[in-house]
């Protein structure tokens, strides 16, 4: 093979993610030219060795020293070496995923939903030798587009097999919350091939108006009826000692189920709603049998009204004016005609000597 003396990534574009050069006799002089967003990584025998960053470099043994350090183990001897240079692109990768997933069983008739999922994936190579290793060493791949393949299916795997730990309730309730937990996992397990994910998008999540459905209560009831419909249609024509044995298993087993359900869901419709006060101190609501607010601990006992003199609406006797017509509120009291003490409005007996005030 000729000796090469320059290697450089002239045409690379910016969609590409590494370019590998095959098959090089070099020599202590050649020169490697990296361009300024890539990196150069001398790749012999499916191991990754030395690296060049940005730069025109001339090979000599103090810059590829684990290189150098290989050939003489191998008792190489002179200044001219065969190996490959992996040019791998360091910027900000744009990659496509998407497909089918299935949630987990839901419900007593274990319902599965198919769900399509699409979304964009932001990256970039962050350890170029790590990377070299995984893709060229052990993946062996030959171009960009075997890269871009391997990542979309490494993206698609992580989604369908979060998507199969939660049933399709938790789906339609929480989606959100579920694509950004698979995005954390994505995240985290790129790091061991070498890339860094900057932003992991779901562009869309595609569940079924059936699985919608099934997510509510009554929606999951009438799925279980339909089921219970569809299976007794199957069991053997006339009956007989075994068909008659398996409807009725089926039929029970189904049945306590929805009534169970049916029952809990009516006894829950049928409950009244329970009454509540309203704390006039921080408006938190307490329950009508609560004495005190489960908020700040103000009293919840009503406050003693005042009759308006001028429209007579009832307002608290804590109240300075009326706040229906706002005159004065000014309260009258009650003198016991036996003692003479001063009680407040409504007040039937005294309270200092318990004579029937009249």
């Amino acid at each position: 093979m000729p000796i090469i003396e320059r290697v450089a990534w002239d045409d690379a574009r910016p969609t590409d993610i590494a370019r590998r050069f095959p098959n090089l006799s070099l020599k202590f002089g050649s020169q490697v030219i990296v361009m300024e967003n890539q990196w150069a990584v001398f790749f012999r025998d499916g191991k990754a060795y030395d690296v060049f960053g940005p730069g025109r470099h001339t090979i000599t043994s103090a810059n590829i020293p684990l290189l150098t350090s290989l050939v003489r183990t191998l008792g190489i001897i002179g200044d001219i070496f065969d190996c490959q240079v992996i040019f791998v692109n360091n910027s900000q990768i744009r990659g496509n995923f998407g497909g089918q997933a299935y949630s987990a069983p839901s419900g007593p008739i274990a319902y599965q939903a198919e769900m399509g999922f699409h979304g964009y994936l932001l990256y970039q190579v962050e350890d170029p030798k790590l990377f070299v290793i995984e893709f060229f060493g052990n993946r062996n791949v030959s171009s960009t587009l075997d890269i871009e393949k391997y990542i979309r299916g490494f993206v698609n795997e992580r989604v369908i097999d979060e998507m199969g730990h939660h049933d399709i309730s938790s789906i339609v309730k929480n989606l959100d919350e579920t694509t950004d937990k698979i995005s954390l996992i994505i995240s985290d397990e790129t790091g061991r091939i070498g890339i860094k994910v900057i932003d992991c998008v779901f562009e869309g999540v595609k569940i079924p108006e059936e699985a919608r459905r099934f997510a509510s209560g009554i929606g999951q009831q009438a799925m279980m009826m339909q089921y219970m419909k569809e299976t007794a249609s199957e069991l053997p024509p006339g009956g007989g000692a075994a068909g008659a044995g398996l409807g009725a298993g089926i039929g029970l087993a189904m049945g306590t189920q929805l009534a169970e359900s049916m029952k809990q869901s009516t006894t829950q419709a049928s409950q009244p709603p329970q009454k509540l006060i309203i704390c006039s101190k921080c408006g938190s609501q307490n329950t009508a049998t609560t004495k005190f607010c489960g908020n700040c601990g103000a009293s919840l006992t009503p406050v003693p009204t005042i009759a308006c003199s001028k429209c007579g609406a009832q307002m608290p006797n804590t109240m300075k004016f009326c706040g229906n017509c706002g005159s004065p509120l000014k309260p009258v009291s009650l003198n016991c005609t036996k003692c003479g003490q001063a009680n407040p409005p409504g007040t039937k007996f005294c309270g200092n000597c318990g004579t029937k005030i009249t």
